[in-house]
């Protein structure tokens, strides 16, 4: 069956409404657009004046609002007299991207001790982009991403300010164990040198010329590929089985067409600091096992941070509501032609669609930078998500899933143990699994129907896994343009569409296709982008 739309929660406004519901709302009109009032985030206690509270919420001491005539131009007046006006900033879109840079800009405005008036613009019916969860008969189903690393760093830090540290779950122990399909059979991934040794498909000679990177390892640098990277590092054989295993299960690509500058920023870095790559990933084991660095997620799904981030910003938010044109003028500002045909002004403007949607929106300013957006490619992903009781399995399924490498002749890119990962994903004695198929090399994957989905994903676990019962339940998701690719010359890429933007102070783009695909890199991004929106855009008057 194909997954259930999410019933949205906040309302997209009547035809013709929106303009005046982008401007400032009384001073009374709190909660969401329908009339309702938000659930404050830590029930029984005041965040009017909590630092980093919604700017909305907060009492502006000093200030008093302008007489009824002069409302218009949206500004308060300080008690001195002189007229302050607000930063009217719109997100385009209301998946990770656009929420984390929408949290941002009210925290470092508020910081900035500036006043900010949002608009979190989404054409769906709901919020959350890819990042969906779906709860039925006692099974979590998650569309896209399913955990986060836990540590030091902009999601944990967003996590707390949500005040949803209680709703974390921490992956199972069992889950670090993760496998290869490799010559039709299931393999332990080396978890260290030891395990490598003893890694079956690779021959004794690939083995030991991994062993011996760490006496013969050299810098490079210009770009590389992945493939040529790791070819460099561990020899052609461990970089056609690891590392093109792991591309195709990240990003559904091609380890040789793939930048490791741009898709494994990380990977150049521990070269630059440990020279060699076996030794950077020992060392980065022990330090992560002395950190307590794990895997984890919350408990009603990754949706669940894409709801409190718009509980949080409120009635900033608005479904329903597509962005059809974009204009801009020095001097007014910009000017986005919605819907139905109505505009509103703003000084700033964050773009957090897809390139397909980004690029024609920037055409009109800037069609060099349009071009640029059109071409970051993306692969195509189907999902089908398997509920089987564990009883139908010969071998039951243990560990986090597996990875099928390059060689192997199938359709599928790996297989997610969903319910031996976190608690509360399936019922007892019950498993959830899901199948990933498709990637850059079978954008046709998404014209194969329902049950030919399904006969695939039921095949590889029979294969693997012994499967010789009927499942009892099965979901299926598409998506044809899922991952973005970075290939090479992507950073390059990246910098000349920064460059042709900058044209236009205030305007940006956010989203997986430019500096990182993880939610955890989409999230660090957004802090970025809100420094540069307020250092750039200046706040407009607006004439009544």
């Amino acid at each position: 069956m194909q997954l259930p739309p999410r019933r949205a929660r906040h309302r997209a406004p009547p035809p013709g409404r929106l303009p005046r519901l982008l401007r400032r709302r009384p001073r009374g009109a709190r909660g969401r657009a329908g009339g309702a009032r938000l659930r404050p985030r830590h029930p029984g206690r005041d965040r009017r004046h909590a630092r980093g509270a919604p700017v909305r919420a907060q009492r502006l001491h000093g200030l008093r609002r302008l007489p009824q005539a002069a409302r218009g131009r949206d500004a308060t007046l300080l008690e001195d007299g002189v007229s302050a006006p607000a930063r009217r900033v719109a997100v385009v879109g209301a998946g990770i991207a656009g929420l984390s840079a929408a949290h941002a800009l009210r925290r470092h405005a508020a910081a900035r001790g500036e006043r900010i008036d949002l608009a979190v613009l989404e054409a769906s019916a709901g919020v959350g982009g890819q990042l969906q969860s779906v709860r039925e008969d006692g099974y979590l189903v998650e569309w896209a991403a399913n955990a986060f690393r836990t540590g030091v760093g902009p999601t944990q830090d967003l996590v707390q300010r949500l005040g949803l540290e209680d709703e974390q779950v921490v992956a199972s122990p069992d889950a670090n164990r993760r496998f290869i399909l490799h010559g039709g059979r299931l393999h332990a991934l080396p978890s260290g040198p030891a395990s490598l040794l003893r890694f079956a498909p690779m021959s004794l000679l690939g083995r030991l010329r991994v062993a011996a990177e760490p006496f013969m390892a050299r810098r490079v640098e210009r770009e590389e590929s992945v493939f040529e990277y790791a070819e460099r590092h561990i020899g052609r054989e461990a970089a056609e089985v690891l590392l093109g295993t792991m591309v195709r299960g990240v990003y559904g690509g091609d380890a040789r067409a793939l930048s490791v500058d741009a898709a494994f920023p990380i990977m150049k870095t521990m070269e630059r600091e440990h020279r060699s790559l076996v030794i950077a990933g020992i060392r980065g084991a022990k330090q992560r096992k002395a950190e307590g660095k794990t895997t984890w997620s919350l408990r009603g799904g990754m949706h669940a941070l894409m709801q409190r981030l718009a509980d949080d910003l409120g009635d900033a938010v608005r479904t329903g509501a597509p962005v059809r044109a974009l204009a801009y003028d020095p001097d007014a500002g910009f000017t986005l032609t919605l819907g139905a045909g109505e505009r509103a002004r703003f000084d700033a403007v964050v773009l957090a669609t897809p390139p397909r949607v980004t690029a024609p929106l920037v055409e009109p300013l800037e069609p060099a930078a349009a071009a640029e957006i059109g071409a970051i490619e993306a692969a195509a992903i189907a999902m089908v998500a398997l509920a089987v009781p564990r009883s139908q399995f010969a071998t039951p399924p243990d560990g986090y899933g597996f990875l099928v490498a390059p060689s192997e002749p199938l359709d599928v890119l790996g297989v997610l143990f969903e319910s031996n990962v976190f608690p509360g994903r399936s019922p007892e004695g019950h498993a959830l699994l899901r199948v990933i198929m498709g990637g850059a090399a079978r954008p046709d994957i998404l014209s194969q129907g329902d049950d030919a989905l399904v006969a695939t994903a039921r095949d590889v676990l029979e294969h693997t896994l012994g499967l010789r019962g009927p499942h009892t339940r099965s979901w299926i998701y598409r998506n044809p343009a899922a991952i973005p690719q970075y290939r090479l010359g992507h950073r390059a890429r990246v910098a000349r569409i920064e460059a042709h933007l900058g044209r236009f102070p205030g305007l940006e783009v956010a989203g997986n296709a430019y500096r990182g695909i993880a939610v955890g890199a989409i999230v660090d991004d957004a802090e970025g982008i809100a420094g540069r929106v307020l250092a750039a855009a200046p706040a407009r008057p607006v004439a009544a």
